[in-house]
């Protein structure tokens, strides 16, 4: 039994229309050239080419990047490329607004998800508009919009940049055609001997000139940075054919030899970069597609499916993402553990986004143990086991609507400060989940797409869990793990949709002992009475200034029953919650602060 599920992801690398074409030059994590659509007014787009680095808009209104009133960063957009929200006018007042503060050109994002791109009509001074103005994708905007707000400078080039189409000669790769590698991010302990840690490459080359493209090439090269060091390279590969790729048609996979940082040479922790370079004998039209690269990281102890943002030394975000229509979702992240004795899963990082706000707003993390009792690299029913759990909620006066959370994991059984103690050759899941009623939105890396991977994996005869670029749950078990028909329906992914990754990142850190966990020497807790029928008294004794305290109830199956939160703390708290509706039952309270954290079980009799 399959789940169906639509994942708002809808990249294109190409998609150029009547000649015009949209080029992200830099950074390099999302360059390349994706979908566009000229507006039914403005300059024209075919009359030459525009640079610019990319500016949003602002006006002083409620939704400000949408540029519907005069904006106040004019200073800002002179002479740049304006990014401007789709809603609330016409989009001829937006696109003057912009030329009005001096914008080269005006790129109008699309709000719809998964919608690609429309003919924008005039309005009613549309007529006045001089600059190009043209709308590219939702999911485009937000691979823009994550990096700035990781202050990265975004350029682009826009206008005349290939022949009228389809053109004469064109040979295309992507991300949606190489082989990648199994992870972003792989701390360098678990990386120690010969075949612990292989890529693969491999690519394939699509025409998409008229004409057939002659004795084409294709180069492949890794380059080692080490932290603070400078790069140098690792790899280099090539492949040459005599055959000519006809009009339409797609190479075979192309598969180069696999490297192995650890062998036979040791390049240790780093950054390592791949870059995939075709050519053909003929001139290439449209050369901006004629490259397609990535990267992944050993790292001191940090694992992610995502790669790495060299700039934060965190997980890679390029685009927020959920599935159609809110409510409940888990996105869980795969991973092997080989050496894993004397190492602890104590934190998991990860962002959350809703554009109405993040007030009140619950989510938590998990980490399962996978236990393949049958051995078949499926998750079964009954394989999965919850070890640890992270959960936040956001307070009533969060004043923001996008942000990044770095939570402890709390081992299940006690929930307590102490993660995850694994052990060697062991498979741990990591699921990032909400529930409820909204649409709440998480981090992904949608320049991973493991879609060829994966096929080319199952064509060798590995088919594993671990391949798959994520998985997904909108069900659980009584017992909280996620029901194995809800996660069953990830494995389509490949078929159904983009095979991308959550930007989520999950610490893998040496053992420590308890003496170090925050919050046991900040504050006490007490509980009466216990076991309890009706009140549960609190009682929490600080030594140090609290800035908040916040209290969750758990079951034994791991589901919040209780929540609340105070703000005004003082040197001692008490707090009174109602048990008297509670199934008989252990449960675990768990007390938050910006000191730490402590929990402490307690018995619903009856």
């Amino acid at each position: 039994m399959r789940t169906l599920f639509t994942l708002i992801l809808a990249f294109s690398l190409s998609g150029i229309l009547s000649g015009q074409a949209f080029v992200i030059n830099s950074p390099q994590e999302i360059a390349g050239g994706y979908e566009v659509m000229a507006a039914g007014f403005g300059g024209d787009v075919l009359a030459q080419v525009w640079t610019g680095d990319a500016v949003y808009v602002e006006d002083a209104t409620a939704n400000p990047n949408q540029g519907c009133e005069d904006l106040v960063n004019g200073a800002m957009v002179m002479g740049k490329i304006a990014l401007i929200d789709r809603g609330s006018c016409e989009f001829g007042l937006k696109c003057l607004n912009a030329e009005n503060q001096g914008a080269i050109a005006a790129v109008v994002v699309n709000s719809a998800p998964g919608a690609g791109t429309i003919s924008m009509g005039a309005g009613a001074v549309g007529g006045q508009v001089t600059i190009p103005c043209v709308m590219i994708p939702y999911e485009v905007g937000q691979l823009i919009r994550s990096a700035m707000l990781s202050d990265q400078i975004v350029n682009i080039s826009l206008g005349d940049l290939v022949p009228p189409p389809p053109p004469a000669n064109d040979i295309s790769v992507s991300n949606f055609h190489v082989l990648v590698p199994q992870m972003g991010i792989v701390p360098a302990s678990q990386v120690r001997q010969a075949g612990d840690f292989v890529f693969t490459p491999g690519a394939e080359i699509i025409n998409k000139g008229v004409n057939a493209a002659p004795n084409y090439n294709i180069n492949v090269t890794i380059t080692h940075t080490p932290s603070g060091g400078a790069p140098t390279e690792v790899y280099n590969e090539s492949f040459t054919s005599t055959d000519s790729i006809a009009s339409g048609d797609t190479t075979a996979l192309i598969v180069f030899p696999g490297f192995d940082p650890v062998s036979p040479v040791n390049y240790g922790e780093g950054v390592y970069d791949y870059l995939y370079t075709i050519s053909m004998d003929s001139t290439d039209n449209a050369a901006f597609n004629n490259t397609a690269s990535g990267s992944f990281t050993l790292s001191e102890n940090l694992y992610s499916k995502a790669t790495l943002n060299k700039s934060t030394g965190l997980p890679n975000i390029t685009a927020s993402t959920t599935i159609a229509g809110g409510g409940n979702i888990e996105f869980i992240t795969a991973m092997n553990v080989p050496y894993g004795e004397g190492f602890v899963i104590n934190e998991v990082w990860f962002t959350v986004r809703r554009s109405e706000g993040l007030a009140n707003v619950p989510v938590s993390a998990y980490v399962y143990k996978w236990n393949d009792a049958n051995g078949d690299l499926f998750v079964d029913e009954g394989e999965m086991e919850i070890k640890g759990i992270s959960i936040y909620t956001f307070p009533e006066d969060e004043p923001s609507n996008s942000t990044e959370l770095l939570l402890p994991v709390l081992d299940y059984e006690t929930f307590e400060e102490t993660g995850v103690l694994t052990e060697d050759d062991s498979k741990y899941f990591v699921g990032v989940r909400y529930e409820g009623t909204e649409t709440v939105t998480l981090g992904f890396d949608a320049n991973i797409n493991y879609d060829r991977t994966v096929v080319w994996k199952e064509m060798n005869g590995d088919t594993s869990a671990l391949n798959e670029g994520l998985l997904l749950a909108d069900t659980w078990t009584p017992e909280g793990v996620p029901d194995v028909v809800s996660i069953a329906g990830a494995y389509g992914l490949s078929i159904f949709g983009p095979n991308t990754v959550t930007a989520t990142g999950v610490y893998l850190s040496p053992l420590v002992g308890t003496e170090e966990i925050a919050g046991v020497d900040k504050f006490e807790m007490n509980l009466f009475p216990n076991p309890v029928k009706d009140q549960l008294q609190v009682n929490v004794n600080f030594k140090e200034k609290a800035a908040y305290v916040e209290y969750y109830a758990f079951d034994a199956a791991g589901r919040l029953v209780l929540h609340k939160r105070e703000t005004n703390v003082l040197d001692a708290t008490q707090a009174s919650f109602d048990a008297s509706q509670l199934p008989a039952g252990e449960y675990h309270l768990v007390i938050r602060t910006d000191l730490g954290i402590q929990a402490k079980p307690f018995v619903v009799s009856r």
